[in-house]
């Protein structure tokens, strides 16, 4: 290091300016530039001392003590290189400029500031201080690579240019060819990386590195079996290569041997050697193929289940659960899916997917049980509280319902599906005023919504502005003519109000023919037909709805109503009891059983 600095202090005593402070009056020039040049020097090599140290700010000090002294280029690059270690790139830049400005063929100086320039990701003045090294010294092979990369983007031949001239004066290198090998393809030029990588292999045929970019390359043009051979003739020297097998198995894959392929990468998932992370990235692989060909589910899930038992990984349980969805097995989908909640509760994700896959098959009650735990960690996730709100609904839970799709409704305000189920949940709060105003916003944002202009109806219905309902029921009709949905409420509000009853059965039957089980649908249809007066048909239907859903007051109610107009009130009498008694809350009704009880 004493040497170092001798030999840094003749360069600054040589390279050094006149700047003069506190000049002396009775000294001579010269001798006050002798006295300014030692004291430079003195604060430089303290500087110096520092900076090797680390202590790169208070090396700062001291350089800039010595400028005051003398204003070399050599202190200002000092100064700008620890203001960069620093990653105070403003004052590195500006120091970094000073010091080209009083030395501009130096190249250690102008990559510095280059550098400077591309940390601070000005691109486009670094390009042009890497230029100007390049033209100054042509086998500034960093430089040229440098600037080779920055003309990339926009400049894409000139850098190959610049690669090829890199490869010809100074010989292979990795970097250089793999950056060659990404800029062709592209470009759409890979073959012209395959024919490089070819010559070079002739020359060092031992190479790995190359061996490996031209298999990559064989692979890129569907040169299959070349990459396969290759692979076979380099894993007799490097039997357990993680990325020669990966290969092997990827060739495998894209020329459609799925099974070759599985067996390879098999190989890498079972392997001791192989990280896990490396081996989770194969599964992730495979399962982008899968995708494209429901054929590798097997092997896939073969490799799911090995690595599953060697780890307790969350996205293990993710990947498992996301196959079971996709297989239609929603149980052990759901299985999966809660370990991995449990894993990684902090993952919002994983929880909607649960949730989610709970609500979409009836599940509420454990949707509503795995709701509340991700609504502790996640409050402001809009889907969390989506679907905990209709959990909550669907449970007849509808106060509690309203507060999360309200808070999902505050969160997203344009999302429909929350402003139609916090709609429906304030009329079943009895707020019917409220519940229009966020159903209406709905239907703004999706005028042809069926669902919202159903909900509509319904409650415009209830308030018995029917003038409001048939509109928007008529308009729900036109936009889709066999909504199930919308055709039953309508036909079953126009039995109720004992009006068109032969419209009404027309959507009624429309109804029953796209869910002919459905018992809503078929107590309407039922009903519509007791108010027609043909009771044998009424009968059947509204029977048959209850072999699915027999404890359904409305029902209940129905079917007395047709056995008392059969003149069977006894049995009118026992629908109707049961009905009170399961919650029916009717005025008509209690009069029926009162007026049947007394006869």
């Amino acid at each position: 290091m004493k040497y170092i600095y001798l030999i840094l202090i003749l360069i600054f005593l040589v390279a050094c300016s006149a700047d003069v402070t506190n000049e002396p009056k009775d000294y001579s020039d010269e001798t006050i530039s002798k006295i300014n040049k030692d004291k430079a020097v003195k604060h430089f090599i303290d500087g110096s001392l520092l900076s090797a140290k680390g202590r790169y700010a208070e090396a700062i000090l001291e350089y800039q003590q010595a400028l005051k002294y003398d204003n070399t280029a050599g202190i200002n690059y000092a100064v700008s290189k620890d203001f960069l270690r620093l990653n105070k790139l403003p004052q590195a830049r500006d120091y970094g400029k000073r010091a080209v400005s009083l030395d501009s063929t130096n190249t250690e100086y102008l990559n510095l500031l280059a550098t400077i320039y591309t940390t601070g990701r000005n691109f486009d003045s670094a390009t042009v201080i890497f230029e100007k090294i390049v033209q100054i010294d042509s086998t500034d092979f960093q430089a040229l690579f440098s600037l080779a990369k920055l003309y990339e983007k926009d400049k894409p031949q000139e850098a190959l240019n610049l690669y090829d001239k890199i490869i010809k004066e100074a010989g292979p290198q990795w970097n250089v060819l793999l950056n060659v090998a990404d800029l062709n393809e592209r470009l759409g030029n890979v073959e012209a990386t395959i024919k490089t990588v070819e010559e070079l292999l002739d020359l060092n045929p031992t190479n790995l590195d190359l061996k490996k970019l031209l298999i990559e390359s064989y692979i890129k043009t569907a040169k299959y079996d070349k990459a396969i051979k290759l692979c076979d003739e380099s894993l007799t020297v490097f039997p357990d290569d993680f990325e020669l097998i990966e290969y092997r198995a990827n060739a495998f894959v894209q020329n459609g041997k799925w099974n070759e392929g599985a067996v390879e990468y098999k190989k890498l998932v079972e392997s001791d050697v192989v990280a896990f992370e490396n081996k989770l990235r194969i599964i992730t692989g495979f399962l982008t193929q899968v995708s494209q060909d429901t054929s590798l589910l097997s092997p896939t899930k073969d490799m799911l289940y090995h690595l599953d038992k060697d780890t307790t990984d969350w996205q293990v349980k993710a990947y498992l659960g996301q196959i079971f969805i996709d297989e239609g097995n929603d149980s052990l989908a759901i299985n999966y899916l809660k370990d991995a909640s449990k894993l990684a509760v902090w993952n919002s994700q994983i929880w909607m997917r649960l949730g989610g896959l709970l609500f979409d098959t009836g599940k509420y009650e454990e949707a509503i049980v795995e709701m509340r735990k991700a609504v502790q960690n996640f409050p402001n996730e809009y889907v969390i509280n989506v679907i905990l709100g209709l959990a909550l609904a669907q449970e007849q839970q509808h106060k509690e319902a309203g507060e999360y799709l309200k808070r999902s409704v505050d969160l997203n305000p344009t999302d429909v599906l929350a402003l139609q189920a916090y709609g429906f949940t304030l009329n079943q709060l009895d707020k019917p005023e409220e519940a229009l105003v966020y159903l209406n916003r709905a239907v703004e944002l999706e005028p042809e919504n069926t669902q919202v202009l159903g909900v509509l109806g319904l409650i415009y219905d209830d308030l018995e502005m029917y003038t409001m309902s048939d509109s928007v029921y008529h308009r729900a009709l036109t936009i889709d003519p066999l909504d199930a949905l919308v055709n039953n409420n309508y036909a079953y509000a126009l039995a109720e109000r004992g009006t068109r009853l032969d419209e009404a059965l027309e959507m009624a039957k429309k109804a029953i023919d796209v869910d002919p089980d459905n018992s809503s649908f078929l107590d309407t249809i039922g009903w519509i037909y007791y108010k027609l007066g043909d009771l044998e048909k009424a009968k059947i239907n509204i029977e048959k709805a209850m072999i699915t859903d027999p404890d359904n007051p409305t029902l209940l109610h129905h079917i007395g109503d047709v056995y008392y107009k059969m003149g069977m009130s006894d049995k009118a009498l026992e629908f109707w009891k049961k009905a009170l008694e399961l919650g029916e809350e009717d005025e008509d009704l209690l009069n029926k059983v009162k007026g049947n009880e007394n006869d």
